[in-house]
């Protein structure tokens, strides 16, 4: 079987290098390739060698890796010869990532494709069909914990999407105010449930002219999972004969998160009328950014919601708080930091302890549960959500044993403080570190006796190597200790070549 995984992706990489060399040279292909491995002592890769890696680290056993990437970007929007504005481009991405060592799974095979997606570009609007790695959200994308609905933690799945990749000024406005947009749907591909898809769309707008110091942001993103059929539904009232309803009328309800037509019928059952159809997912997100000469300031708030309570605020203070600082100062110090980020995450409130039924809001929001998806808001066993809400399996096996009442999410009552930064060393590596702190309280269905506390750090350093332009070399440690992960250490090593 592994023979069969190795020999697909070969093909794959021969039939997509065989497309490349038809692109025109203007096209702006790009290509990468890096070999490396991840040694760990314990049964368990640390937290952060893994987190927020699109599931390409797989989460137990020692591994080599091999990752080869095509990409070809839009050319520029004014051309320098004619300086016309290209309203119309296309694009592509391929990533592939083979991994030697763990025995492959139907979560985790050995060949893993997060980047096989082709982009058309008109104009503001971008469409694109495929996988893609990306977040969704108002935040600090390179350096973040995670946000706190769309992480980057999980596999991507594929997607069509039409878009606007950036802020667009409305003229009417003189470019006071700016706003982005898009709508998606996806396919959850091999997954638990079978015939799944995915529902998302989001809305941010931007007060603040181009030029203008303060600048201020705001929006949403909403995500559903809908459809689908499984045997474990079959006979019980989450389903009709275990299949959860996927037609047009319905889709359009969970598009707009109201209740559906009736209270149940010959599509769906009483817990759709009941609850809305699909399990909902998603944030509020505002923003505060100061731009100086010197350096950047970005404060933001991701307000999670998990059902119409989180909806209608009764969570607060439930999500992720940010700041992140970046430095532009052309200054040439011994040591220079680039960035740093600051996180704060509290998913404690969760509408309240008390689940009511026959309440407005009912409480006890128990985030990424759900009755009917019973893997919750993840994709092949990875959190889709912020990565600190962590699958049963990722705990140790005292918790996972002990505490059973509480599904795929065990412990979803959260607080996490994080601190990241990237800081570049003269004539030397660029350093990136990583520290979290958390306290667990586990969940309100079934809370931990004890507060469960768990530290995670990471210590990385990307070297240049002068001789050969375009190679790096990646070295990265790792460390877990506290009473919620199983303790580890662990190390990354690797050479990557960009052309």
């Amino acid at each position: 079987m592994r023979t069969l995984y190795v020999t697909a992706f070969f093909l794959l990489l021969s039939l997509s290098s065989a497309c490349a060399q038809s692109v025109s040279p203007t096209g702006a292909v790009r290509y990468s390739a890096e070999v490396g491995g991840l040694a760990t002592s314990a049964p368990q890769n640390s937290f952060w060698l893994r987190t927020n890696q699109y599931n390409t680290v797989p989460v137990q056993s020692s591994f080599g890796t091999v990752r080869l990437g095509m990409i070809r970007d839009y050319k520029p929007r004014i051309d320098s010869i004619t300086t016309h504005k290209s309203r119309f481009d296309w694009g592509f991405g391929l990533y592939a990532v083979a991994n030697v060592g763990p025995s492959p799974t139907p979560d985790n095979p050995a060949v893993l494709l997060p980047d096989a997606y082709v982009k058309v570009r008109f104009g503001y609007l971008e469409f694109y069909g495929g996988n893609r790695r990306e977040v969704a959200g108002l935040g600090d994308t390179l350096l973040t914990s995670g946000f706190v609905a769309w992480s980057g933690n999980a596999m991507p799945f594929p997607k069509i999407q039409l878009h606007t990749p950036d802020f667009i000024p409305l003229g009417f406005t003189k470019k006071l105010l700016a706003f982005r947009a898009g709508y998606a749907h996806g396919w959850f591909i091999n997954s638990y449930i079978q015939g799944s898809y995915l529902h998302q769309k989001y809305l941010y707008a931007r007060i603040g002219k181009p030029n203008w110091r303060v600048r201020f942001y705001g929006g949403l993103n909403h995500q559903v999972q809908w459809g689908g059929h499984a045997d474990y539904l079959i006979g019980t009232p989450l389903a009709v004969n275990g299949h959860l309803s996927t037609s047009f009328q319905d889709y359009l309800s969970l598009v707009f998160g109201v209740y559906p037509d009736a209270l149940q019928n010959a599509r769906f059952t009483s817990f759709d009328g009941t609850n809305r159809l699909g399990n909902h997912v998603g944030s509020y997100d505002v923003a505060f950014e100061w731009r100086g000469k010197r350096n950047n300031w970005l404060l933001y708030h991701q307000h999670m919601y998990d059902d119409a309570s989180g909806l209608a605020l009764q969570n607060i203070p439930d999500g992720l708080t940010g700041l992140r600082y970046l430095n532009h100062s052309i200054a040439n110090p011994r040591f220079r930091f680039q960035r740093v980020v600051l996180e704060w995450l509290t998913t404690t409130d969760q509408s309240g302890p008390t689940f009511d039924p026959t309440a407005r809001y009912q409480g006890a929001d128990n985030y990424f549960n759900h009755s009917q998806y019973i893997q919750g808001w993840s994709y092949r066993g990875r959190t889709i959500g912020t990565p600190f809400i962590m699958p049963r399996a990722d705990l140790t096996p005292y918790i996972a044993n002990t505490f059973m009442g509480n599904g795929f999410f065990p412990n979803n009552r959260v607080v996490a403080w994080y601190l990241g930064a990237i800081g570049t060393v003269r004539r030397g590596p660029t350093i990136t570190a990583r520290i979290s702190y958390s306290r667990n309280f586990g969940s309100y269905k079934q809370p931990y006796p004890q507060v469960f506390h768990q530290l995670s750090t990471l210590l990385a350093a990307q070297w240049p190597i002068s001789e050969w332009p375009g190679t790096v070399v990646t070295t990265s440690f790792a460390l877990d200790r506290g009473e919620l992960m199983p303790n580890s250490f662990g190390s990354f090593v690797s050479v990557k070549k960009l052309w």
